[in-house]
């Protein structure tokens, strides 16, 4: 796996990544325009200053901007790799993200189950675990989970995968909290469902079985939806 995925390895920092893609995406940001302060932007996005100067190293290794000694950080005026889908505004937003969401990710469960190496598959079986021993807590059982996408699309072995989870990051991370306040659901209320869907995807790719790891995580976000819109319990 390249560098630069594994910059993007956790969620936070995908999360943090897609951010500032998005912002500096906007006509305020056109080429050589410079960046707010570490400070103000950390801030601005809710992140912490160490993980926006990790995001900011990946989005330099990717051209987009560039720093000046004694003047501070601009942007460079080249198109994004990713381009952004925004931010959801709707709960028919956050509908047909988890759709989409089933059309993506049913095929690379499917791709990880012929493709994943001893490593890959041993990082997903990680995240189960963690879920399953009740490892995560609170507010982490959300980068547990996600963990647990990323790690199917690295899995696959295809950018394009990882890139497209990495731009939708922000629409899931709402998904997920918009979720739990509707419900008025605790976050740990959902893990061990979720951890046992988890496994069933997890069980394909470690067989090999490329159609019962895609059934299962088709299976998955279905019940994800469900559990949203319809009245399946968590």
């Amino acid at each position: 796996m390249g560098e630069h995925a594994e910059n993007l390895a956790t969620p936070l920092m995908a999360n943090a990544v897609a951010a500032v893609r998005d912002m500096i995406a906007l006509p305020a940001y056109a080429h050589g325009s410079r960046l707010p302060s570490e400070s103000v932007l950390a801030e601005r996005l809710g992140i912490s200053r160490p993980v926006l100067r990790q995001a900011l190293a990946v989005l330099k290794q990717e051209g987009l901007i560039e720093s000046r000694r004694g003047s501070g950080t601009f942007t460079c005026g080249k198109t994004p790799a990713i381009l952004p889908f925004g931010q959801p505004e709707s709960l028919a937003d956050l509908e047909d993200c988890m759709r989409f969401r089933m059309v993506i990710e049913t095929a690379a469960a499917g791709l990880a189950a012929r493709r994943a190496d001893p490593a890959a598959v041993a990082g997903i079986r990680q995240s189960v675990q963690d879920m399953e021993n009740g490892q995560v807590k609170d507010s982490s059982i959300l980068e547990s989970d996600l963990a647990f996408h990323i790690a199917i699309a690295q899995a696959t072995r295809s950018r394009y995968y990882v890139m497209t989870l990495e731009t939708l990051m922000p629409h899931i991370l709402f998904g997920l909290k918009l979720a739990r306040q509707l419900r008025q659901v605790a976050p740990n209320a959902t893990s061990r469902r979720v951890a046992a869907e988890h496994r069933a995807i997890l069980s394909g790719i470690e067989s090999g079985n490329e159609s019962a790891a895609a059934n299962a995580m088709r299976e998955h976000l279905n019940s994800g939806i469900q559990r949203i819109f319809g009245n399946k319990s968590w």
